[in-house]
C-alpha cells in the first residue's frame, strides 16, 4: 500500500472520526481502515489517533500529519491540473475561466457568435463566483479570466492588465404588485428602512453600501447566495435589489418582477477581462478575446439603434 493512498485514509478518517463512516465513504472495509491507520503510525511511530468518547480525536502528532497531508494531496491535485493543461495545449483545447454572472447572462449568445468563426476549435469552459476565479488568478491556474472589474480589488490587478468590455447600471428591482410600481421615481427617503438583498460577493456589496451611505439612506441588508436566489427572495417578498438587468430580464417580461428609478441614484459597474501581466497569450486565446470583444461592440451597437439584442441571426 502507498503512502499516499494511506494518507488519502487518514485524510477522510481525519474530517468524519468514525472508523465505520470513513469506510463507508471510501467503499471498504473498517479493518482496512484500521490497517491503513496502523501502517502510518508504524510509519511515523507515534499514535495520530485517540478517543474522546465514541468519537476520534487526532494527537498532537495527527495534527502535525494531518497538515502535511494535505499539502501533499493538494500538490497532487495541482499536478493532475497542470498535466491537464499541458495537454489542452497539446491538443489546442482552449480554457476559458469565467465568472458565473458573465456566463450565465451572456456566454450562451458568446459561445454561438464565436462557433461560427472557429467551428473546429474544442473549448473548456470554467466558471466561478468572483472570489473563486480571483483565487484561481492569484493561484496561476489560468493568465485569462472574464469577469467583473472592482478597481479596489488592488492585490489582483497590480499583477493584471484589466480590458473593458461594457458597463451597466444595478438597477433597483421590486416585486410584482409592489406599491412601488406604479411610480415613475421614487426618491431617496422612500429607500429609508427597507430590506435591500445583496449577493456574496463583497466588492458589489461594497458598491451599494457606499452609494447608499453617501446619500445618508439607512436600510436592513441581507445577504443571498447569489443573484439567483437574490430574485427569487425578492419575488417572494423579502426586499428589494440592485441588479444588473441581464440578470432579471426573463422574469421582468413575465411580469414577476418590476424596476423603478431612484432620483440621485446610480450605482454602476464595469465587466471585462484581465491578463496576466507581461504574459503573452496563446494565439487561440487573443482568438477569442477579439471574437468577445467584437460580441459586446455589436450588442452596444444594437442597443443603441434600439434594435433587438440577439446576435444570433
Amino acid at each position: 500500500m502507498k503512502t499516499l493512498e494511506r494518507l488519502e485514509t487518514f485524510l477522510v478518517l481525519a474530517e468524519c472520526g468514525s472508523y465505520t463512516e470513513a469506510a463507508k465513504r471510501l467503499y471498504c472495509s473498517q479493518p482496512t481502515i484500521s490497517h491503513h491507520i496502523q501502517q502510518l503510525e508504524d510509519q511515523f511511530h507515534a499514535a495520530l489517533f485517540y478517543r474522546s468518547g465514541k468519537q476520534l480525536r487526532l494527537t498532537e502528532q495527527g495534527e502535525i500529519v494531518l497538515d502535511y497531508a494535505k499539502r501533499l494531496t493538494g500538490l497532487v491535485q495541482e499536478a493532475s491540473l497542470k498535466v491537464k493543461q499541458s495537454l489542452s495545449r497539446q491538443e489546442r483545447i482552449l480554457s476559458v475561466y469565467v465568472s458565473n454572472y458573465i456566463s450565465g447572462c451572456y456566454f450562451r449568445d458568446i459561445l454561438s457568435y464565436y462557433h461560427r468563426t472557429f467551428p473546429e476549435q474544442l473549448l473548456e469552459i470554467y466558471t466561478y463566483c468572483y472570489d473563486d476565479l480571483r483565487q484561481s488568478l492569484l493561484e496561476g491556474k489560468t493568465n485569462l479570466a472574464f469577469m467583473p472589474i472592482y478597481p479596489e480589488d488592488e492585490q489582483l490587478f497590480a499583477g493584471f492588465d484589466v480590458f473593458h468590455l461594457f458597463e451597466e447600471e444595478l438597477e433597483l428591482v421590486i416585486p410584482e404588485g409592489h406599491p412601488w410600481a406604479e411610480r415613475k421615481t421614487l426618491y431617496i427617503r422612500d429607500l429609508q428602512g427597507v430590506t435591500v438583498l445583496l449577493p456574496q460577493s463583497r466588492y458589489i456589496c461594497q458598491y451599494i453600501e457606499a452609494e447608499l451611505r453617501r446619500l445618508d439612506v439607512k436600510v436592513r441588508y441581507l445577504q443571498m447566495s447569489n443573484f439567483n436566489m437574490i430574485k427569487e427572495s425578492v419575488k417572494a417578498g423579502l426586499g428589494v435589489a440592485f441588479l444588473p438587468s441581464e440578470v432579471y430580464k426573463e422574469e421582468k417580461g413575465r411580469g414577476e418582477l418590476a424596476t423603478v428609478r431612484v432620483s440621485s441614484l446610480a450605482i454602476r459597474r464595469k465587466n471585462g477581462y484581465v491578463i496576466r501581466k507581461q504574459k503573452q497569450l496563446s494565439a487561440e486565446e487573443q482568438a477569442f478575446c477579439r471574437e468577445v470583444e467584437a460580441y459586446f461592440r455589436k450588442r452596444l451597437r444594437s442597443r443603441k439603434a434600439g434594435a433587438p439584442l440577439s446576435l444570433l441571426s
